[in-house]
């Protein structure tokens, strides 16, 4: 179970918005370049708020809004016929930077162990590359598991959440790194599963 399954109910939620895009003359492309802004927010409030303090909440803020606008961008796209290889490429490579944008500064806070966030984020990164994989050597994008970009995002600004309420940033990000690792780690072994599926077939 991900959050992905909640992508259609998510996703016209957001058709309102979809809309305001579309004749404001957005691109998909310039919201994929907002989802970087918005990962990018999220690390930075991680930052500040390594020793506790209002500016973690930028962390929920922007992991949601990074969410947000990564589902605009392809409701955009195939709403305007835009759609096109090369904004697939900048979409997967801007979703790349932004994990580590938000993650890699946990590095910062005190009490989170460097290993544990190089471990998360090179688990997430490889398992990330199998969804790639599959659809390069002719199957789809492999969207299976249940610890995906929006439930990464999720732990991470529940975490941030937990850090205000709680006062301890480093108990609070070491136990999402792990819940995440963990999840990766399955979501992994499941898309192998599912591309032994696809590409066995044909």
């Amino acid at each position: 179970m991900s959050i992905y399954s909640l992508k259609p109910a998510f996703r016209k939620a957001l058709s309102p918005a979809a809309r305001l895009m579309v004749r404001a003359g957005v691109s998909a492309d310039a919201l994929t370049a907002s989802g970087l802004v918005f990962a990018a927010l999220a690390g930075l409030g991680v930052w500040l708020g390594k020793e506790g303090g209002g500016w973690i909440l930028l962390v929920p803020v922007g992991v949601l809004l990074r969410t947000a606008v990564n589902a605009l961008d392809g409701m955009v796209a195939s709403t305007t016929g835009t759609a096109r290889p090369l904004g697939d490429v900048f979409n997967e490579v801007a979703d790349r930077v932004g994990d580590v944008a938000v993650l890699l500064p946990l590095v910062l806070v005190p009490g989170v162990n460097d290993v544990l966030v190089a471990g998360t984020i090179a688990a997430t990164l490889v398992t990330s590359y199998l969804g790639l994989a599959v659809k390069a050597a002719g199957g789809s994008r492999v969207y299976t598991g249940v610890m995906a970009k929006p439930d990464r995002m999720f732990v991470v600004g529940a975490a941030a959440l937990a850090a205000l309420v709680f006062g301890d940033a480093g108990a609070a990000f070491t136990a999402a790194l792990w819940i995440m690792l963990a999840g990766v780690g399955i979501t992994f072994l499941l898309r192998v599963a599912e591309a032994r599926r696809e590409l066995t077939q044909t």
